[in-house]
């Protein structure tokens, strides 16, 4: 099968997804799942095992102990708690609360935090909204703004990790000045959308009444379980960001280097589940009949082996082939931008910057740009569409929402992931990445 058509066919079937899913009202994901067997088994050379193989069991796993932990912690109501306290600190000034959202993401996440971050504020952030009767997308975008701002500095562990996968192509130093380019676009980049959206979902027109009766009364003292919460959730946030902190940070050691490597957040979360069930604090069959996501699981997951259905089908292999010899130079950032955003709806960079750092030699030489700054554009497309619902980073940043809020916000956050990279990618056609180029070169 000939790679046109293979796109055809791809374009055909998710769009039929997309359009059966609304006419039917049937599951997204189960129609994905259908249609990832169909295209890679019976147009493409995957078997059935193969197909299975597409099934993101990393992201989800991920994302069910997350909610399995964070459905105990809301049980308790201590978020409801630290908003009632924030909106009383803010004497008034409720309406910049979203910005210290987005400021506190920042800050955790530059620390080192980038997991944690989402896990930290999202409930804060959506236990805020529902208080202030604001849009529940910009509790997402307080904190994914905030999040991919400052998350990819040379000394975060994103950072590292996307600089490791570079320095094999581009070398050492070019690497380094790839994450001061990322870290100088992504901030003035995160600033100006999140300003945007802010004005856009009316951050600024908090419900008066809400806000007033809230003013109005004295929050009620934390209660045993509210305290105990408070302290797991801590817990939990410093035995996985601190190990990393210090060995990114402050000083780097055997013991902290165990801790980064073992005590990851996926583990730390369990612990966390376990000490609320010594404690006997939560109802663990209200939590799994009825809080946990598992909708959002479903479409997740049968939308990511869809899209995942095109490396099978040749199409990311047509993508990056068409950029390398078809696109004139002036338009490279742009399509290479593009290209990463498209895969980003459902991967992560950490897979696709090692598909295209090979090319960046090649690419920067065909557009007059430093190899570095051509890996920045793959970087940054990852970031504008990993809002999307069915990645990881998109995911994790509704963690505090509820199902009605999550069905509300699946469509929503695939067109905030459309208008983020259409952003990113009227920038480079305006020549934003030949500035950063030449202030960095």
């Amino acid at each position: 099968m000939s790679p046109t058509i293979a796109i055809i066919l791809f374009v055909v079937f998710f769009a039929l997804m997309v359009i059966l899913s609304d006419k039917l009202k049937m599951s997204i994901g189960l129609l994905g799942a259908l249609f990832a067997f169909i295209l890679s088994g019976w147009f493409g050379k995957a078997s059935p095992t193969t197909v299975v193989g597409y099934f993101p069991t990393n992201t989800i796993i991920t994302l069910f102990i997350a909610s399995t932990f964070f459905c105990y912690v809301q049980q308790t109501g201590v978020f409801g708690g630290i908003v009632e306290r924030i909106m009383q600190a803010s004497k008034g000034r409720t309406a910049v609360i979203p910005f210290a959202l987005f400021i506190c993401s920042a800050i955790v996440c530059a620390l080192g935090g980038a997991e944690v971050t989402p896990l930290l504020l999202s409930p804060i952030a959506f236990a805020f909204v529902n208080y202030a009767g604001l849009h529940p997308l910009l509790a997402v975008i307080s904190t994914y703004s905030g999040t991919i701002g400052a998350g990819l500095g040379f000394w975060t562990p994103g950072g590292s990790t996307v600089r490791a996968l570079a320095e094999a192509e581009i070398g050492e130093v070019p690497s380094f000045i790839t994450s001061y380019q990322c870290l100088f676009f992504l901030l003035a980049f995160s600033i100006i959308i999140y300003v945007c959206a802010y004005y856009i979902l009316k951050g600024n027109k908090l419900d008066s009444a809400k806000v007033s009766e809230y003013l109005s009364k004295k929050p009620e003292p934390f209660t045993d379980e509210q305290k105990f919460a408070l302290k797991v959730v801590a817990a939990v946030v410093v035995v996985t960001a601190v190990p990393v902190l210090f060995q990114t940070l402050i000083y780097p050691n055997p013991v902290t280097a165990w801790m980064s490597t073992h005590l990851a957040l996926k583990q730390n979360c369990l612990l966390g589940v376990l000490a609320f069930h010594l404690a006997k604090i939560g109802d663990s069959k209200e939590i799994f009949r009825n809080k946990i996501p598992w909708s959002s699981f479903v479409n997740i997951a049968g939308c990511v082996m869809i899209v995942n259905c095109a490396k099978d089908l040749g199409i990311t292999d047509l993508m990056a082939n068409a950029l390398s010899t078809s696109v004139p130079g002036y338009f490279i950032p742009a399509a290479i931008l593009v290209i990463s955003a498209l895969l980003s709806f459902v991967s992560n960079m950490f897979g696709i910057v090692p598909l295209f750092a090979p090319m960046a030699v090649a690419l920067g030489e065909a557009s007059g740009l430093h190899p570095a700054t051509i890996v920045s554009c793959i970087i940054a497309g990852c970031n504008a569409t990993g809002i999307s619902p069915v990645s990881m980073g998109g995911s994790l940043h509704q963690i505090g929402a509820n199902d009605e809020q999550r069905a509300f916000l699946f469509k929503k956050q695939w067109f905030t992931a459309v208008v983020f990279m259409l952003a990113m990618t009227a920038l480079s056609l305006l020549g934003v990445w030949k500035l950063v180029d030449n202030i960095f070169f």
